[in-house]
């Protein structure tokens, strides 16, 4: 007779289910650096959050996700997008190729005492490896119960603090560049829809620029979101400034964000009062209003996260007013150095308007207006003048 042939049965393997970001999350320009807000589609960002070498590989080749899926979840939860730092360092890497170097105080004491760039640059993309793909949401590998990705993650953190305050970091802007390269090669490999920023910039100071300029020079195709901060230092965040930066080095193409903006609260000059609560409540509107105008395309608000306590309540209550107003706008641009246009995908037109500023000629009719504090008025288009800074929206 014949051999028997027997045909293996016929299985079929269905592929990953890819998450899909949310409809309504991330949708705001604004955040905070801190783990809540408030705002329907805000930002956080977690300071130094969750996603440290150190805490989560502390044994080589082990890696501990329960500290880091249980704040994730929670985040998830109340529907918040995450700016996720990068945290490159890890005691058991540093000493093997370190260990001779005396040990710094970094700025926050979560971090391990030397920061140099990896020493064992596989162990350290293997994590960033497994990091990344635990939490991008492609069905492999995920966290269980993930409900939608985290998509951005920044490479470290303001890299030229270099003593003073105390050490992000270690090492030159090549040794930056580097590290930049390698994590946002390693990033986009295993989730390649991720966006990398670079460690904040700490300032346009020129100890910050000196640091930056090389490292910009040579980091074309290594980020895709600029990063500057402003802490107590610029009434608008450096967002002009910052813009100019990133374009003279090539990098027209690539948006920024504020990822710490701290309204200053010190006298501007010498003998001069400190300014009021009330005052700083004016600053922030117009402000973040002009950061905003000026090309950051989100800005995360410092606030009472900074050891003060920030610049108060009445500050606090006008950016949250802000962020509600003019979160979700899809295009923004300065009229004049006080007034500033914001265009809502529903079609309005909201202006936020100071220092005696009026409404485009075009703008006619009864208007209502918002003020920083949340006094809302009617006024006629045509005479309106802004005394104190104030909202006013145009429906379509």
């Amino acid at each position: 007779s014949p051999p028997t042939t027997t045909v293996p049965p016929t299985t079929t393997t269905s592929a990953p289910v890819r998450l899909a970001w949310p409809s309504d999350v991330g949708t705001s320009r604004f955040g905070v650096l801190g783990r809540s807000f408030a705002i329907p589609g805000g930002w956080i960002r977690p300071h130094p959050g969750v996603f440290l070498w150190s805490d989560i590989e502390r044994s080589r080749g082990t890696y501990d996700w329960k500290m880091a899926d249980w704040n994730v979840m929670a985040w998830q939860t109340d529907r918040l997008a995450v700016l996720a730092t990068v945290w490159p360092f890890n005691s058991w890497d540093q000493n093997s190729c370190h260990g001779d170097e005396p040990k710094i105080h970094p700025v926050l004491r979560e971090l391990p005492r030397r920061l140099f760039a990896p020493c064992d640059a596989a162990a350290y993309r293997d994590w960033l490896t497994a990091l990344v793909e635990r939490y991008d949401g492609d069905g492999v590998d995920d966290m269980p119960g993930l409900a939608y990705p985290i998509r951005h993650w920044e490479i470290a953190n303001e890299p030229a603090m270099q003593g003073g305050h105390g050490y992000f970091f270690q090492g030159t802007s090549a040794d930056y560049l580097d590290l930049l390269a390698t994590s946002a090669s390693t990033i986009r490999t295993a989730d390649p829809e991720a966006l990398v920023l670079t460690g904040g910039q700490a300032g346009m100071q020129p100890e910050f620029t000196d640091f930056w300029r090389p490292v910009l020079l040579e980091a074309g195709g290594s980020f895709d979101i600029g990063n500057i901060h402003s802490i107590g230092s610029d009434s608008s965040f450096f967002s002009a400034p910052y813009r100019e930066f990133l374009d003279s080095y090539g990098h027209a193409d690539i948006p920024f964000w504020v990822t710490e903006a701290l309204l200053p609260t010190r006298p501007e000059f010498f003998g001069q009062r400190a300014p009021t609560g009330d005052q700083l409540a004016r600053d922030t509107f117009t402000g973040f209003a002009s950061a905003l105008a000026d090309g950051a395309d989100r800005i995360f608000n410092v606030g009472p996260h900074d050891p003060t306590g920030g610049p108060g309540p009445e500050s606090d209550a006008a950016f949250e007013l802000l962020a509600r107003s003019i979160g979700g706008f899809s295009s923004a641009l300065r009229l004049s150095p006080s007034s500033t246009r914001f265009d809502l995908p529903d079609g309005t037109i909201t202006y936020v308007l100071w220092d005696g500023s009026g409404l485009p000629a075009d703008v006619t009719g009864e208007v209502m207006t918002t003020g920083y504090d949340g006094a809302t008025a009617t006024a006629d288009a045509s005479t309106f003048r802004a005394d104190v800074p104030t909202l006013v929206s145009v429906s379509p």
